[in-house]
């Protein structure tokens, strides 16, 4: 690790000065999600409490520079120090990302090489960094990550906000019809992965980077819902239950009261608030905090958010 560390990260020490350790926030993005990246990360800083500094790590995954520099723009580099992690791809060696371990990864219909980075992290950070936050870049952070950071992560692998119950994957054949092959029993949680914490030294104790690839390759026939559903199978019983507030997931639907009782908005599934033609109470906050950013006054032209629903839409009809 030690090439990564001093020539692409230089991250053996901080610059962060704080009584308190640095929160650590991982995100990895492509450089059309540097928009809502910005403002997932801007909003964690306005809602951050006062003692509290974020170390950040950013995977790069073909980042342009300017839009790296308009990112940096966004925040408060005063709070949050930013390190970008080249793509695994770029760095793959013996000392950081064994050749071995990414070898024969497949490309699962729309699920991309690109959408295992995740699964990496733990090889990807320092060594020395033993818990790490991850989050989604479609989230607005209304609460503050420090009590998130704060809580006891104990021996489980990470802490995660159940998305599925047994009785609703076991009954609803559309959101986990393959729950038997992943190696799921009956009362067995299905978590998000949008929001995660994970405790790095016991995954690289037990080398669960390796056997969540290794697992991909034994079982992508089954694998419907990406680097989340070899999360929840590799770490089955072993991950700790966060307060749903912490993941809060969007909907049209989703009532002013809900939104204001969030710790977490994470706009998982269309419509994403930069581009949806609908108003909904969500919407209204990815904005709010997006005029703070060096992308203020955004707006995809009507054009262009009509034809993104009418893809939508095709796509909805066609895999029927």
């Amino acid at each position: 690790m030690k090439d990564v560390n001093l020539v692409a990260l230089e991250l053996e020490s901080t610059s962060l000065d704080s009584k308190k350790e640095p929160i650590v926030v991982t995100c990895a993005a492509d450089d059309n999600y540097m928009m809502p990246l910005a403002v997932t990360i801007r909003s964690a800083l306005e809602n951050l409490g006062k003692d509290r500094r974020i170390l950040l790590f950013i995977i790069d995954g073909d980042i342009k520079e300017r839009s790296k520099q308009r990112f940096l723009r966004s925040i408060n580099l005063e709070r949050c120090e930013v390190r970008w992690i080249p793509k695994p791809d770029k760095i793959i060696n013996e000392d950081v990302i064994p050749t071995s371990i990414t070898s024969g990864l497949p490309e699962i219909s729309h699920i991309t090489i690109a959408a295992w980075y995740r699964l990496l992290i733990p090889k990807l950070l320092p060594q020395h960094i033993k818990k790490a936050i991850y989050l989604d870049c479609d989230l607005v952070v209304v609460g503050d990550l420090g009590k998130l950071w704060d809580i006891d992560i104990a021996s489980n692998y990470l802490l995660a906000v159940a998305r599925l119950k047994s009785y609703e994957y076991r009954t609803i054949p559309f959101f986990l019809k393959n729950w038997k092959e992943l190696g799921f029993s009956e009362d067995n949680l299905y978590f998000n992965s949008g929001i995660l914490v994970f405790n790095l030294e016991k995954w690289r104790i037990n080398d669960m980077s390796s056997k969540s690839l290794e697992y991909i390759k034994l079982n992508q026939e089954y694998i419907r819902w990406g680097d989340q559903d070899v999360l929840n199978a590799i770490v089955v019983g072993s991950w700790g239950e966060l307060d749903p507030r912490w993941n809060c997931m969007n909907t049209p639907q989703m009532k002013q009261e809900e939104v204001d009782n969030s710790f977490i908005l994470h706009f998982a599934t269309p419509p994403k608030p930069w581009v949806a033609l609908e108003e909904f109470p969500a919407k209204d906050s990815f904005f709010r905090y997006l005029k703070l950013t060096s992308w203020s006054g955004y707006r995809q032209s009507l054009p262009q958010r009509i034809w993104r629903k009418f893809r939508r839409e095709v796509k909805k009809i066609m895999s029927t």
